[in-house]
């Protein structure tokens, strides 16, 4: 019985760890190039002989990993000339203050001293290093390789990084990733086409995440019930079976 009480716990707990990711993932609908992401649970069982040779389970439930869905969104027209958006595989390479960053959010600007950076400041790498665009040298455009021009001179390109799959990325804020291993290598895209005047918008499919959201609080209602069952149950098992005893 109070093994029961242990896993209705621990689901009542995947439950709420599964309606947190969902509320992230609604909250960035409308980020730019924002991936969503799942939590998923996994029961395992520890089989273990009686003396009469019988298997008995002994179930642990626990939030195993989140997945990120890495999927690309649709794609928003802007007219901003530093707005981008990769259609196909990669990251923007960018660099914050605790480092190199990657990210598909490309609506970008430029600083006071003309160099191009992210919604949050940080500069935009390409072949040669950071980015640098002088304003008065006219409109910028940027090719479907990547490659930045004012008045037909070539300034940079956009440094795309792209990496082993399945990405074994970490989320470091700002919408931005790094790998889980240090010693995890940048591969060559399989292939991109940059798009200028465009950003992708977030892979989160409202709908799906509010049946989700709605099933996950069903869960967690029907099993705070069942917990409460068992829970008398018990108070009566010490309480009145105990004192006939």
């Amino acid at each position: 019985m109070i093994s029961s009480l242990k896993t209705a716990v621990q689901g009542m707990t995947v439950q709420i760890q599964k309606q947190d990711q969902i509320a992230n993932n609604l909250a960035n609908s409308n980020t730019v190039g924002f991936k969503s992401s799942q939590l998923y649970a996994s029961s395992f069982d520890e089989y273990l002989t009686n003396s009469r040779n019988e298997l008995r389970a002994n179930r642990e439930i626990r939030a195993d990993q989140v997945f990120v869905d890495y999927s690309e969104g649709g794609y928003k027209q802007t007219r901003n000339p530093l707005d981008v958006a990769i259609q196909g595989s990669g990251f923007f390479t960018t660099f914050g203050g605790d480092g190199v960053r990657y990210t598909r959010d490309g609506s970008f600007a430029q600083d006071r001293d003309g160099f191009l950076i992210t919604g949050t400041g940080e500069r935009v790498f390409g072949e040669k290093g950071f980015i640098k665009i002088d304003p008065n040298l006219g409109a910028v455009t940027i090719s479907d390789g990547g490659e930045v021009m004012q008045n037909g001179d070539l300034i940079d390109r956009l440094k795309i990084a792209d990496f082993k799959k399945p990405y074994e990325l970490l989320r470091v804020g700002n919408n931005a990733y790094r790998p889980k291993l240090p010693e995890s290598q940048v591969v060559p895209s399989a292939g991109y086409a940059i798009r200028q005047g465009y950003v992708e918008t977030s892979n989160v499919d409202v709908v799906s995440s509010m049946t989700a959201m709605i099933t996950a609080n069903r869960t967690y209602e029907s099993i705070s019930k069942a917990l409460q069952s068992e829970d008398q149950t018990l108070e009566k098992a010490i309480n009145q079976v105990g004192r006939l005893g």
